[in-house]
């Protein structure tokens, strides 16, 4: 049986803050030519490809969360995140790093095939950003209270409070994956 999964909104905050910071580490630390090379002659995604990933993944559920958050009513306010039972703590654990099995991401959310290097750190910043404001502008709300509908699952319901550590969780598995891209040894020095 799966525990539950829970942060405080400040340490939710703090785990965007730290995506944030390690997705700048590497558009500060690499070439273009490192962000886009992929491993295994094209097969994985590059550094940027993930940042791409993630930026789309978190557009997309905040559209279905932020939905969500308008339709409700006021309740009693909880300033923990916590996942709502079994189902979500599994689904929250399964996309934390290392990854047990490999998901295949829905198309929906793949990386762009015509991607502008240039354009994706400011365009996952921006999404973190939207992220954190949203948290910081639902204070006050129970959020374990209100369920949005799965953006890529629609049979499944979530609540906001669960999507909020889906997407922590998901952002240092690919954030994970990315720092992988770089210790492989055919990594362009």
């Amino acid at each position: 049986m799966s525990e539950q999964i829970s942060l405080t909104r400040e340490q939710y905050l703090d785990s965007i803050s730290q995506s944030k910071a390690s997705a700048k580490e590497f558009g500060e630390k690499l070439t273009m030519t490192q962000m886009t090379w992929q491993p295994e002659g094209g097969e994985r995604w590059s550094v940027a490809e993930c940042l791409d990933h993630l930026a789309i993944f978190m557009e997309i559920y905040l559209d279905s969360m932020e939905l969500a958050i308008g339709n409700a009513g006021s309740g009693a306010a909880s300033g923990v995140f916590r996942t709502a039972g079994y189902p979500s703590a599994r689904f929250t654990r399964e996309a934390e790093p290392p990854p047990r099995r490999k998901i295949p991401a829905p198309r929906k959310i793949q990386p762009r095939p015509t991607l502008n290097p240039e354009s994706i750190l400011p365009r996952f910043l921006k999404s973190a950003d939207r992220v954190s404001a949203l948290v910081e502008s639902t204070a006050g709300k129970d959020l374990n209270a209100v369920r949005f509908r799965n953006p890529f699952l629609p049979i499944v319901r979530f609540t906001v409070a669960t999507g909020f550590l889906i997407i922590a969780a998901h952002n240092r598995r690919h954030l994970w994956q990315a720092g992988e891209v770089t210790q492989d040894p055919d990594f362009p020095r």
